[in-house]
């Protein structure tokens, strides 16, 4: 029986129904402790969904501790070496800038591909290719990528000699008991969006190829959350607490982001969060981490706005 208090079920229930998500899942937690996790309309605590963006921040995670192994270069190394379909002026990029935004990968050419269709990494390696020029030299400036973390997946899978989805398996989820963590798993909760109309549909179609990818291609819980959460509350978590440390651009000018996380100051001390939205689905997690306290939201309807009701449950406390 997972702990449940009725000032979070209000506002959840209010918040689904000022919205309409048809299912909605929620934790939350104080200092890796589980105080509050329960589904809402069809959904329950073990309901799977696609996390979108939110799931960024395992591919930083697992960069983190393959390079703490020296399974891979350190985060600092060039890393785009192995990628012969790229332009000879990215090479130099590390995975440190692929992680933080920091690398200026444009995002015409990722963007540009049809979502119905199965692409091959390195077809996904040369349309990126094909978007132009670096926005700006690496290490410069920052621009919210998802081909930039794309890269960096096929990056880590090249290097290592496996998929990435299969190192998170190995590495993170079945040591730490995410039991039903994977990437695009089967029974995942369908996406819907809503039309201009005011209605509810099913979020269109993604090919296999375009949903396994490290930019948001990863299915879970709340309770693989709960699990993740705990983690990163303990010595597992300190690990690769660089995750938490805003990046520093060539000129020592911070970009309010870490690795997988955005990072700012409030008034209620320090705080880390990423949503995800796309293919039908909202999600969030916020963690306030002078205050010890985080929340994760998952919803199954596109542009619900996840990440108010995710700040709304961790600041009750």
């Amino acid at each position: 029986m997972q702990p449940r208090e009725p000032i979070y079920d209000r506002l959840v229930s209010g918040w689904q129904r000022a919205n309409g998500a048809p299912s909605v899942s929620v934790a939350v937690f104080r200092s890796g402790a589980l105080l509050h996790a329960a589904g809402y309309g069809a959904a329950s605590v073990e309901t799977v969904y696609q996390t979108a963006s939110l799931g960024k921040h395992f591919t930083a995670a697992l960069a983190l501790r393959l390079s703490a192994s020296g399974e891979l270069p350190g985060l600092d190394a060039p890393v785009l070496r192995c990628f012969p379909e790229l332009p000879e002026t990215w090479r130099e990029i590390t995975l440190q800038q692929l992680l933080s935004h920091t690398a200026g990968i444009p995002a015409a050419g990722y963007d540009g591909l049809d979502l119905s269709s199965d692409y091959s990494d390195a077809a996904i390696a040369t349309a990126i290719a094909s978007g132009g020029e670096l926005h700006f030299p690496p290490g410069t400036g920052w621009e919210y990528s998802n081909a930039g973390y794309v890269l960096a997946g096929i990056a880590i899978g090249r290097l290592t000699g496996r998929f990435y989805g299969e190192l998170l398996r190995d590495r993170i989820w079945e040591p730490l008991g995410m039991t039903t963590a994977a990437v695009t798993a089967a029974d995942t909760a369908p996406g819907y969006y809503r039309r201009e109309d005011g209605s509810v549909a099913a979020a269109p179609f993604v090919s296999p190829t375009l949903n396994r990818l490290a930019d948001g291609g990863l299915t879970l819980s709340v309770l693989d959350f709960a699990r993740w959460e705990a983690a990163l509350c303990g010595d597992w978590g300190r690990a690769i607490g660089e995750m938490f440390i805003e990046t520093r651009l060539a000129n020592g000018a911070g970009c309010g982001y870490g690795l997988g996380w955005f990072l700012s100051s409030t008034p209620r001390g320090r705080v880390a969060e990423h949503d995800g939205g796309w293919q039908g689905y909202s999600t969030s997690m916020v963690r306030y981490l002078d205050r010890g306290i985080s929340a994760v939201v998952l919803s199954n309807l596109e542009d619900a706005g996840a990440s108010g009701l995710a700040h709304a449950l961790a600041t009750q406390i």
